[in-house]
């Protein structure tokens, strides 16, 4: 018989899996893989293209609410002496003061006088000259009565002239019809006549225009008499204003010139500061400038108390890049108010109801109010553009691109610069 490798083979029992150790570690070290590769699958798909992560620790969220937005503007003042005029030198001369610097005074109390012998010498000449025209005048209307006499005399004898001639004629004519006299003799009579009543006609024409040219001469005199006495009144009045009397009640501000010294016309004495007339001087960015007005209402700081107020005057021009408004108390002037004291002032620019709101904050900044980033479902934070409108102290108006209800970041982070979508995690 041929001999087979039967006696060389060893039969090998077979061992389970669970009883080798070297298999058992291959299939737990692949189930442990293929488990990781699932859970990394399932995460991608969760939170999809994620840009990035953000801690809720790090950003502030708030909700877009609806309300009443107040666009207001919080500027810095202070107080000034709403009423402080200047008192100027009336003529000039020699100026001497009755009140120091700092020193209460009344309306209408004697503050200076200025000393003008000028002006005072100018006065007794217009008075000496209104003293010769009333003279003048009264010698004129004296002439004027005795003209106005003379011509009545002249018209008189004329009229006697005439009530003779026409005796005269009237006599003729009966001596005429009588034949007494000659046609010579009446027709003589007859010019007699005629021309005393022409003589009489012309006197009374010449004393009406005396009468009117005399009234005429008169009525000039008159004038010029009406003349002086303005000119001496007004004269009188520069020489009373030589004593310069307070306007209003308050404290003395500054004294421009020394006591006792020479001064020009219209040269500045005397600062008075009215102590009962306070405003606030306040100085608004030049950017704001379009949005001021008149009587636009004012809440003013004074030691935690918010007092009302109004604009009453806005500066033409810009100084500094600022423009100065000036606001009045309208309840009434508080008390121990000083000059000079500084006040924060809240301006009321508009007011608008009913308007989608949400805090400010750094996204104002970061993205210059043209995107946020809404919270959603799923943890996480998608960017969406928005448009605001106005912005108040601590609320900004949405106008389109979020609804009542939304939630966003109104941090900001370094993590919301480029990002699309970003992973919000505890």
């Amino acid at each position: 018989m041929i001999r087979d490798t039967s006696r060389q083979d060893t039969q090998i029992e077979a061992v389970p899996l669970w009883k080798n150790p070297k298999a058992y570690k291959a299939s737990a070290l692949l189930a442990l893989t293929i488990a990781f590769l699932i859970w990394g699958v399932n995460a991608w798909h969760s939170t999809g293209s994620v840009d990035n992560t953000l801690p809720l620790s790090r950003i502030n969220i708030a909700q877009v609410e609806r309300g009443d937005l107040i666009r207001d503007l919080v500027v810095q003042g202070k107080v000034v002496a709403a009423n402080s005029p200047t008192l100027y030198s009336p003529a000039q001369g020699i100026v001497k003061f009755a009140v120091k610097a700092g020193d209460t005074v009344k309306s209408g109390q004697v503050l200076a006088s200025v000393d003008s012998p000028k002006l005072s010498n100018q006065l007794a000449q217009e008075e000496a000259q209104l003293n010769k025209l009333s003279v003048e005048l009264q010698r004129q209307k004296i002439q004027a009565k005795r003209q106005q006499l003379e011509n009545q005399q002249k018209a008189d004898l004329a009229r006697v002239n005439l009530t003779a001639a026409k005796r005269e004629l009237k006599r003729a004519e009966l001596s005429m019809e009588k034949q007494i006299i000659s046609l010579l003799d009446f027709e003589k009579s007859k010019d007699d006549m005629a021309r005393a009543q022409l003589e009489y006609e012309q006197a009374v024409q010449n004393a009406e225009l005396e009468k009117e040219s005399l009234s005429f001469d008169t009525q000039t005199l008159h004038l010029q008499v009406s003349q002086q006495k303005l000119q001496v009144e007004e004269l009188e009045r520069r020489v009373r204003e030589l004593e310069i009397l307070s306007p209003v009640s308050g404290t003395i501000g500054s004294l421009a010139v020394s006591q006792r010294s020479a001064v020009a016309a219209n040269a500045p004495l005397i600062t008075v500061v009215d102590l009962t007339s306070f405003e606030l001087e306040a100085a608004v960015p030049e950017n704001y400038a379009d949005d001021l007005g008149l009587n636009m209402a004012v809440a003013i700081n004074l030691s935690g108390k918010e007092l009302a107020g109004e604009i009453t005057a806005i500066s033409p021009e810009v100084i500094n890049n600022q423009v100065i408004a000036r606001v009045r108390f309208t309840d009434g002037q508080p008390e121990n108010l000083r000059q000079n004291l500084r006040l924060t002032a809240r301006i009321l620019l508009e007011n608008r109801n009913d308007v989608l709101l949400v805090k400010r904050g750094g996204f104002l900044d970061q993205s210059g109010g043209r995107h946020v980033f809404r919270l959603n479902d799923s943890q996480q934070a998608e960017r969406v553009s928005i448009q605001i409108g106005a912005l108040g102290l601590k609320q900004v108006e949405i106008v389109s691109g979020l609804q009542e209800g939304d939630q966003i970041i109104i941090s900001a982070a370094e993590e919301l610069e480029d990002a699309q979508l970003v992973a919000l995690t505890e």
